[in-house]
């Protein structure tokens, strides 16, 4: 422990890390072993700041003296950072608009890691892709569709009412129904009679 004041005493902000690495201890002998939760429990270690990753504010960082522990700052949105959001960003600038399952098969991620993740919405909150449009995907719902850059994002449209979800449905049966369809047109050719 003599060794880990000695190096606290000449250089502060260090994490359980950098202790290891300098005061040749090794890291489960720091954090699993007791050592730091000995020395911030005698106080003469505190928390002193902490180090930034692409998860958060998740690695403390510790000094010499008795001093009250540093709170762990929120970390926001906004902070956020990761090899995927940038996969995603590069995949729009590289194909153009897209929705977020077509970035998924672009940028070589899972669509459940970009929905679960909320990469899409985090991204637009640091006005590094906006909402170009929104399209209606086969199922009906609406669906946005991103451009790379800042720009005005582009308002949801009013969701379908039911009379107009079944006007497209008759629509579609109507095409194909009848003499519309693909199998009426080719038995009509080949003279025979459609079944049904």
């Amino acid at each position: 422990m003599q060794r880990i004041l000695t190096l606290l005493a000449s250089m502060s902000n260090l994490s359980a890390s950098d202790i290891s690495r300098e005061a040749f201890v090794g890291i489960t002998t720091l954090a699993c072993g007791g050592y730091l939760k000995a020395l911030r429990t005698s106080r003469l270690v505190h928390v002193s700041g902490w180090r930034k990753t692409g998860k958060g504010f998740v690695t403390p960082l510790f000094s010499l003296g008795d001093r009250p522990d540093l709170a762990r700052p929120e970390f926001k949105d906004a902070d956020r950072d990761s090899a995927g959001m940038n996969l995603i960003v590069a995949a729009l600038e590289r194909a153009g608009m897209m929705t977020y399952l077509e970035v998924a098969q672009a940028s070589g991620l899972s669509s459940n890691t970009i929905k679960n993740t909320r990469y899409m919405d985090i991204l637009v909150k640091q006005k590094r892709i906006h909402i170009a449009a929104w399209r209606r995907n086969r199922a009906g719902p609406l669906i946005a569709v991103y451009a790379v850059g800042f720009g005005k994002s582009a308002e949801k449209p009013a969701p379908l009412s039911r009379a107009e979800r079944c006007r497209r449905c008759r629509q579609k049966k109507r095409a194909l129904s009848d003499n519309r369809g693909i199998a009426a047109q080719l038995s009509k050719i080949q003279g025979i009679r459609p079944a049904g």
